[in-house]
């Protein structure tokens, strides 16, 4: 574990420029043991269909595959619920379109239309920092695909089903009762990738010019890509501590701490960019001092080793230097010094910690909404119309190319891009890996033993990047298909049915009810003015005392800033590259962040309590967010003028500037409209 731990590390310091692109990776997310329960929980079935010389038990093994995939781990209630209705709605579905389908080609049509839609009515498009654990309508609307593919009169659809049933019955069993998986390895790599990403941030840091003017670009590289990879990172964990209560006694304070450092990264960027503060020229050693102990605390957490005195000698060392300076980057490393020093007390070791009882949550009731319904009927409609060309063709299994459509076709155009160009590259790379064991694996009993590993592996990297996991999925279907059903040139048969769903999922999102991403970008921009200037206000207003509010109120403004950043990338994908609208709104994008950065010197670096001044600016900047975001979504209303008085802080200048820059892209937006 150790050595994966190091690869964690290496990778998420490596792809942190991805966050927020089209092939971004999660390599804190690796699941080896999830993984291998995947492939114990297939073999069973796939031993069986080998034993008793029955390839459709290999049935099983799909649906035990499936609900691995649908697993969402955590607590085990969560998880019961999840793996239970894909259970339900495959046991229903995959007799059901198999036996309709028996009854001629324009039944099948049909059923594939009208369980597709209905599968996807319970489906739900949250938003999220990253990939997450396919959905049950969504696993479930495959198999509908697959009983449409595999027509039977009634005794050999309900075959199907026991199949299916005893399959992913038995993943249920296995996977959540006979064999539990401890959580802490998905928290302790989670920390190893925060902490090494904090310190490339650092590193970062460390190599820019301060002067006036200079290194722009590296400047702008740390408040776009650095602040984004760290703050998603960040907020991964926060949500992975939230989903499973287990990993909490670790992985809260560890995140916490890691939040707290961030603060401090962001104050000293913004005191060596400003030329009126004074670095002391020490600087550089206590930065490099700094990086040391998040080194120190990203190995510990790769290995599941207890604190060591390393990382407590290091910031004892840390603060010893910086007791009794003034200076901004020694307070701020001495900010950062002492979160770490608190972790040191509260967690005595990465890998040891109570596991506390999750509690209870109330359920929340079922409600269909618009891009719901909506959503379903565009995947429906791409999942039938690619059939109906892939069966026209003559192609073998043309039931892939309405699965391809079906994954690929997303709520929003720019993502079924995203989804188009990670899926073609995947099966590609994938399709090549196939035709090599096909070529290379002869009978049943070597398949098996090719699909386990795949299938192992394919799990293993269903959370780290979608590409990845295709390039491993391709080939493992692949061979199943063909134990199941042999067949001649399933590498043409795979190219051709991708082609076709991918270019039918895209006509799809951009013909059926298209909501594209600058549909959202004007809710996202409100949220991200609002969440900022609320963490500027709350700055003001709270005190030392508050540290939690205010470790809450600046994550909702770092997450709210890398949306609308998304947003903004979603529309450059849309083909708007060109637009001097979106070049006006990176530029707003920055004056926001820099709101951000410099009320996070003025938390970090704080003195004292905030006075009856500190509260009159906080009330500035509550009045300047309503306008703003009345000023956005009612071009009518007034702009606020933005007072700057000759006592203005580096925060004051900062929202004036962001009114500024809010003024420009509002007067260019109105222009092309």
């Amino acid at each position: 574990m150790a050595l994966i731990g190091k690869l964690v590390s290496l990778v998420s310091r490596r792809t942190l420029r991805s966050e927020g692109h089209v092939f971004a990776v999660t390599p804190e997310r690796i699941a080896i043991a999830e993984g291998i329960h995947a492939a114990l929980a297939m073999a069973p079935m796939l031993c069986a269909a080998v034993l008793l010389a029955r390839p459709e038990i290999a049935f099983g093994a799909v649906a035990a595959f499936w609900n691995c995939l649908c697993d969402p781990q955590g607590a085990k209630a969560e998880r019961l619920k999840t793996m239970g209705v894909f259970t339900a709605l495959g046991v229903v579905v995959l007799p059901l379109s198999a036996w309709l389908a028996h009854w001629g080609y324009a039944a099948s049509v049909v059923t594939l239309f009208v369980l597709v839609f209905l599968c996807g009515l319970t489906r739900s498009y949250k938003p999220s920092l990253g990939p997450g654990p396919a959905q049950a309508g969504l696993i479930a609307s495959l198999a509908v695909v697959i009983g449409i593919a595999s027509p039977e009169p009634l005794t050999g659809a309900l075959a199907q089903g026991g199949y299916f049933l005893l399959g992913s019955f038995w993943a249920m069993l296995f996977c959540i009762v006979l064999w539990p998986i401890p959580f802490r390895q998905s928290a302790c790599f989670t920390l190893a990738a925060v902490f090494t990403r904090l310190d490339a941030m650092a590193g970062h840091l460390e190599t820019l010019d301060a002067r006036p003017g200079m290194d722009r670009d590296g400047w702008d590289e740390f408040d776009t890509v650095y602040r984004r990879g760290v703050r998603m990172a960040i907020e991964r964990g926060r949500a992975l501590a939230a989903h499973d209560v287990r990993t909490s006694p670790v992985l809260g304070p560890g995140i916490d701490t890691a939040g707290r450092v961030f603060s401090a990264l962001i104050a000293i960027g913004h005191s060596r960019r400003n030329p009126a503060v004074t670095i002391h020229e020490d600087w550089r050693p206590l930065l490099q001092g700094l990086r040391q102990l998040l080194q120190s605390l990203g190995d510990l957490a790769q290995q599941e080793r207890p604190m060591a005195d390393v990382p407590i000698a290091q910031a004892n060392a840390l603060l010893r230097q910086t007791a009794g300076r003034k200076d901004q980057v020694a307070r701020a490393v001495a900010f950062a010094a002492n979160a770490i020093m608190r972790l040191t007390a509260h967690i005595p070791a990465f890998a040891a910690a109570p596991l506390p009882s999750p509690a209870a949550t109330p359920p929340t009731p079922f409600h269909i909404d618009t891009l719901v319904w909506r959503h379903a009927l565009r995947v429906a409609a791409a999942s039938t119309l690619a059939y109906l060309i892939c069966t026209w063709l003559n192609v073998t299994f043309a039931y892939w190319g309405a699965i391809a459509a079906i994954v690929v076709t997303q709520p929003i155009s720019a993502n079924t891009w995203l989804r188009v160009l990670e899926r073609a590259i995947g099966s590609f790379i994938g399709g090549i890996f196939a035709a090599f064991l096909l070529t290379h694996l002869s009978g049943p009993v070597a398949m098996t033993l090719a699909i386990l590993p795949l299938a192992a592996v394919t799990v293993s990297l269903r959370l780290v990047n979608y590409g990845l996991f295709v390039v491993f999925l391709t080939p493992m279907f692949m061979l199943l298909s063909d134990f199941i059903r042999p067949a001649e040139g399933l590498i043409m048969a795979r190219l051709i049915n991708e082609f076709v769903g991918a270019c039918v999922g895209v006509a799809a999102s951009f013909l059926l009810w298209p909501e594209r991403a600058n549909n959202g970008v004007i809710g996202a921009l409100s949220a991200a003015l609002s969440a900022n200037l609320k963490f500027a206000a709350a700055v003001r207003r709270l005190g030392v005392g508050d540290a939690a509010a205010l470790d809450h109120l600046q994550s909702e403004a770092g997450l709210a800033s890398t949306r609308l950043e998304t947003a903004r990338e979603r529309m450059l994908m849309e083909g708007r590259w060109r637009s001097e609208h979106l070049e006006q709104l990176r530029e707003l994008i920055g004056a926001i962040r820099i709101v951000c950065g410099a009320a996070a010197v003025i938390e970090v670096l704080r003195v004292g309590e905030p006075g009856a001044r500190d509260r009159q600016r906080a009330d500035r900047y509550d009045a300047i967010a309503i306008g703003l975001t009345t000023t956005l979504n009612t071009p009518a209303a007034t702009m606020p003028t933005p007072d700057v008085d000759p006592s203005a802080d580096d925060l004051d200048q900062a929202v004036s500037n962001v009114v500024t820059t809010f003024d420009v892209y509002v007067n260019g937006m109105s222009a092309t409209r």
